[in-house]
């Protein structure tokens, strides 16, 4: 492992495994900051973006590679009620709904950090009472560790003093291509349902089958064959179990594959295991002109797979509680894997 001042006393963490797949982290956000993976050709090809500029990571930069929280996803009209009392977080997605945690959430904050071994790193934050408009503390700690068998591990653990809502992802862009439209990925999610949104990208609290829409990826098929159907990809897919509505968090499920995604182009496929319910999907609709390491991502340049529990959670009342408190510790893990196939 390699530890490098990012500048402005930031700093970069730089992971190898065995294979010679390459991590890179940041203490800004706790963000993934690069992955660099060998295609069937043994080329290098940078699969997640990010930036060798700390200061792209202190400005609106489309969350690429961020930890996010404390709540992901919209939460709608910036608002909720818990124990009677309604709290009002910061507006921040087109001055009406609450989105990511915030204008800063947890996603541009400096965390500490340390090094665990060689290949993991602990990040850790403390949100204080009222940041966002969010209650109580929250102590955050995100583990990430690069293993022999090309998988990146994050553990989230979270500890809170007082009733809060609490839904953390990592908001990585993927293309197993390195550039260009990602229409000709081969996409898997093991999901029968997904939320439909409004104009807005907000939960509309109805739960739908994906049977016979262009939502139905349970069969693998093209990211592109549906897209413009379903006008980009922004959805949250539930993972099939046998009750939808309930927050599962066994650490079977991380033996479960519940996404994964392929390229005929450079035989790279990636896979994700995860604790958590759902997974949010997103087809990078809105990416204009960003710039990264090496290459611009515009729309459909990239992809997200979020792991989360249902958005807007905390705005309808039949969706799975969110909530957590002093007796009731928040403990999830997600599992990016990588491979050739």
């Amino acid at each position: 492992m390699q530890v490098k001042n990012f500048g402005h006393g930031y700093l970069l963490y730089e992971l190898k495994n065995k294979n010679d797949m390459v991590l890179k982290l940041t203490d800004i956000g706790a963000s993934i900051a690069g992955v660099f993976f060998k295609d069937k050709n043994g080329k290098e090809i940078q699969v997640s973006f990010g930036s060798d500029d700390y200061s792209f990571y202190l400005e609106p930069h489309d969350y690429i590679g961020a930890s996010v929280g404390r709540v992901a996803n919209r939460t709608i009209n910036a608002e909720f009620t818990l124990d009677g009392k309604t709290y009002n977080l910061a507006k921040n997605d087109g001055g009406k709904h609450h989105l990511h945690g915030g204008v800063e959430g947890i996603s541009f904050k400096k965390f500490d950090s340390k090094v665990l071994d060689d290949h993991s790193v602990l990040f850790s934050y403390s949100s204080n009472d009222g940041d966002e408009g969010y209650p109580g503390n929250a102590d955050i700690d995100i583990t990430y560790t690069l293993t022999d068998n090309n998988e990146i591990i994050m553990e989230y653990f979270v500890a809170v003093n007082a009733p809060t809502p609490l839904n953390l992802t990592n908001h990585a862009y993927w293309n197993l291509d390195g550039e260009g439209v990602i229409y000709d990925h081969d996409l898997f999610i093991d999901s029968s349902f997904y939320l439909p949104v409004t104009e807005e990208c907000v939960s509309t609290g109805e739960i739908l089958k994906t049977e016979n829409t262009p939502f139905d990826f349970t069969k693998t098929k093209k990211i592109g064959s549906d897209i413009e159907k379903a006008n980009g990809y922004d959805n949250c897919f539930i993972f099939n179990e046998k009750n939808i509505l309930s927050n599962i968090c066994e650490e079977d499920n991380l033996n479960k594959l519940r996404a994964s995604c392929h390229s005929d182009k450079t035989g790279i496929t990636l896979e994700l295991y995860t604790t958590k319910p759902a997974m949010h999907f997103y087809s990078g609709n809105m990416l204009n002109d960003r710039k990264v390491r090496n290459t611009v991502l515009n729309k459909h340049n990239a992809f997200c797979f979020e792991t989360e529990f249902l958005p807007g959670a905390v705005n309808f009342p039949h969706f799975p509680s969110i909530i957590f408190d002093a007796d009731k510790d928040y403990n999830e893990k997600t599992i990016y894997k990588l491979s050739l196939k």
